[in-house]
């Protein structure tokens, strides 16, 4: 592998985001319901909120191909729709190849919560009563 072909070589471009405010295209209602239903999926995505506009034109696009792919039971379109959807990090292993890490947000249980308020409650009331001992 040559230096340019190494990931840590290769230049970075730099630009200004223009995601705040670009309209997120509907579903086509023409579409299948598996379609549309993997098309609103993207929306609820992490990785959703790196798209640019170009990147909802390449969702749709990927959603009429697989569109066509169902319909047709064709191999070319779902191979259409296979690149464009991992162009788009749409899995967890695009993402992997991609390098794109989305972080976990922490679970609340407030069953937890409310467990670790009474133990730090008890615990200050023992400190009190050691202190008066």
């Amino acid at each position: 592998m040559g230096q340019g072909d190494d990931p840590r070589f290769i230049a970075i471009a730099k630009g200004s985001s223009r995601r705040a405010g670009i309209p997120i295209p509907d579903v086509d209602e023409a579409w299948l319901p598996e379609v549309q239903s993997w098309f609103r999926s993207l929306k609820l995505s992490g990785q959703a909120d790196f798209y640019e506009a170009s990147d909802w034109a390449t969702a749709v696009a990927a959603a009429r191909a697989y569109d066509m792919s169902i319909r047709t039971a064709s191999p070319g379109w779902f191979g259409n729709f296979t690149r464009l959807s991992e162009r788009l990090g749409c899995t967890i292993t695009d993402r992997k190849r991609s390098r794109i890490e989305l972080d976990d947000p922490e679970p609340q249980d407030a069953d937890e919560d409310a467990a670790d308020e009474a133990v730090q409650g008890w615990q200050a009331r023992l400190r009190l009563v050691q202190l008066w001992d």
